[in-house]
């Protein structure tokens, strides 16, 4: 009996000091259940463009050339088969192998809040235009008219387009990721830069280590060459040197170097689209 009773006060004891932890627990704010998942873009490894950028139900992401200027182009009918990624950049969680910094949100025309990579407003695709997405993981949106391309987070060129001379129409040419101007000088030779000196500060060359396209360009289009002076390496395309100008200040959309130079040689670049 003795036993016994030792046995069942022991147990009470157990159970009582159960019931007090339980309370502190409550008391001090912690909540034993899971958080609530946050909205998440990320980086998934697909067979054909490799890193590209989801959500965290792995649904592909893309971006619009028309977004050029970092303002989104597609609402309306547009809208429906390219979805915005909307959402509070706050509640917003990359993962580690994107920047944080690179994200924003832009505000559209109907008050949402469109999240934003490198300046370029995020779209989901679907197919129909009904609302309903692509599956997880496809990218059958890619391509699309030549101006919508999966969202990627190293790409080395992409394609911006606008109206560029005032009274012609809107025009596909190159952009660095983040939607500034690129252009080539026509008085140039292949893969040889006949601006240095003070024409090279007006006019930048553009460098880039990693040669990643969107799909509409050949990746064999592009190349790196030496220049003659010591600014180092200079990316081409089809063999034009490639350059920033000084007066566009690194603002995306803006072509103030079209037609520009001493004689006018300078221009964005217009590619073939595949």
């Amino acid at each position: 009996m003795k036993n016994n009773r030792n046995f069942f006060n022991l147990m009470g004891l157990f159970v009582f000091a159960l019931f007090l932890f339980s309370s502190c627990t409550k008391e001090e704010g912690v909540d034993p259940t899971p958080e609530e998942t946050k909205f998440t873009i990320k980086t998934v490894n697909n067979n054909q463009f490799g890193y590209i950028l989801t959500d965290q139900n792995e649904q592909s992401m893309y971006f619009f050339a028309e977004d050029v200027k970092g303002e989104s182009k597609c609402s309306g009918g547009c809208g429906n088969v390219w979805p915005p990624v909307t959402g509070d950049i706050y509640d917003l969680l990359p993962d580690s192998y994107l920047d944080q910094s690179d994200f924003g949100t832009i505000t559209r025309a109907d008050g949402q809040k469109q999240i934003t990579y490198k300046g370029w407003p995020l779209y989901y695709f679907s197919p129909e235009g009904d609302g309903v997405l692509e599956q997880p993981r496809e990218v059958l949106g890619d391509g699309r008219g030549g101006v919508f391309h999966v969202a990627k987070p190293d790409y080395a060129v992409l394609l911006g387009k606008q109206v560029v001379v005032e009274g012609e129409p809107a025009v596909v040419y190159l952009t660095d990721d983040r939607g500034v101007s690129l252009y080539l000088n026509t008085a140039d030779e292949k893969n040889v830069s006949n601006c240095s000196g003070g024409c090279a500060n007006v006019w930048p060359p553009f460098k880039k280590s990693e040669l990643i396209v969107p799909s509409s360009l050949e990746y064999f289009d592009l190349e790196n060459f030496n220049r003659e002076d010591d600014l180092g390496l200079q990316l081409s395309f089809e063999g034009f040197p490639l350059y920033y100008f000084s007066q566009d200040e690194q603002v995306r959309g803006r072509t103030l170097g079209n037609g520009g130079g001493p004689n006018q040689t300078f221009f964005v670049i217009q590619p073939e689209i595949n």
